[in-house]
């Protein structure tokens, strides 16, 4: 029998479409795992720097915690309340956290608020402001105005009475909408939160107390004078505020509430912390603040952390022991004693008369 070519030929063609159908299906797998998959209700994945100010801040929270946002001239700013585990609260607490203290302000008031809301006061918790650069110095160049001069730096300069023009975009245009000060910002602030947290409140309660830490004292100081007796004042580690329109020794003596002062020392980054806790242990006592209550917390301050079991306990036995405490009455109020005293069921024996008296 003669062979067909095609026979012959028929292992070829096997051969190379065997190895043409390995290449190709290894590079369609491929390309179905690349392409994307036909249903668009699949939820969209993003990444963890994604989260803004707000989601950070929840992601922070307990349960038992309410984030509020307002705004303020077109800036926006937060609030972090927590209500007190108590039918009737014990008080109302406005927390404000150190100026300086940037993105960690709602960490250094957490410990606090957490502990006295378990305890039965309503807390909240302020953002302040970011305080403003300090201002550069004015730039004097007299060589460059020399050499512009076409003088030599020995050559005392032209005085120039015409101003340079003011290049289009530039922040001194008279477009440029001028930024809030910052005392404005902070004092604004402070009445929203002081507003939002008398809003949460239940009628009942009327311990109000505005607690400043750090250089947000002077800020809580000046509000606190300002609302008379209504607010009481708490401060920890006390510090001036370089933005502050008034210090606290002119602000403490014009407070009409009670004052509770509490300090560490030392005190790192403020070596100036205990003599100017005696300046105002000294000046309550010269202008005679009865309400004044001064007190060095113990330990050793190792910075503001997540839980803070010793100070916020020192806290609350100060402030209720201080300001849940009766009212003194006057000793011109007081009634006066009885001259003798008998014992109960007895009546005071009536003076004897008759001739046999004494």
């Amino acid at each position: 029998m003669q062979v067909s070519l095609d026979n012959q030929t028929m292992p070829i063609y096997l051969k190379l479409i065997t190895f043409m159908l390995g290449t190709l299906i290894p590079f369609a797998f491929a390309q179905a795992q690349t392409e994307p998959p036909g249903d668009d209700t699949a939820p969209a994945r993003h990444s963890a720097g994604s989260l803004d100010g707000a989601e950070l801040l929840l992601l922070q929270l307990e349960a038992n915690a309410e984030l509020i946002s307002l705004e303020l001239e077109e800036t926006a700013f937060f609030l972090i309340f927590r209500p007190g585990v108590a039918p009737v609260p014990v008080g109302n607490l406005v927390i404000m956290p150190d100026t300086g203290v940037g993105a960690g302000w709602a960490e250094q008031g957490t410990a606090i608020s957490r502990y006295l809301s378990v305890h039965g006061w309503n807390t909240l918790i302020l953002q302040p402001p970011s305080p403003p650069n300090p201002a550069l110095p004015k730039r004097t160049l007299p060589s460059m105005r020399a050499i512009r001069a076409g003088t030599t730096p020995d050559t005392p300069p032209t005085p120039q009475t015409e101003t340079e023009p003011t290049q289009p975009g530039s922040e001194d245009t008279a477009e440029a909408t001028p930024e809030m000060p910052f005392a404005d910002q902070v004092r604004q602030r402070l009445s929203l939160a002081r507003t939002e947290l008398q809003q949460r409140s239940h009628e009942d309660t009327e311990i109000n107390v505005m607690l400043g830490i750090g250089s947000s004292a002077p800020w809580a100081a000046a509000l606190a004078a300002e609302l008379g007796d209504e607010w009481d004042l708490v401060m920890i580690n006390p510090r001036p505020s370089e933005a502050s329109e008034a210090n606290l020794i002119e602000l403490l003596p014009r407070i009409k509430g009670r004052i509770i002062d509490l300090y560490y020392l030392p005190l790192p980054g403020y070596p100036e912390a205990a003599p100017d806790a005696q300046l105002r242990r000294q000046l309550a006592i010269r202008t005679e603040m009865l309400d004044y209550h001064q007190s060095r917390l113990p330990g050793v301050f190792i910075g503001w952390q997540h839980e803070m079991p010793q100070l916020v306990r020192q806290l609350r036995g100060i402030m209720e022991r201080i300001l849940l405490a009766e009212p003194k009455v006057p000793e011109s109020k007081q009634l006066p004693a009885p001259e003798t005293q008998t014992a109960p069921g007895m009546r005071n024996p009536r003076p004897a008369s008759g001739p046999g008296a004494v």
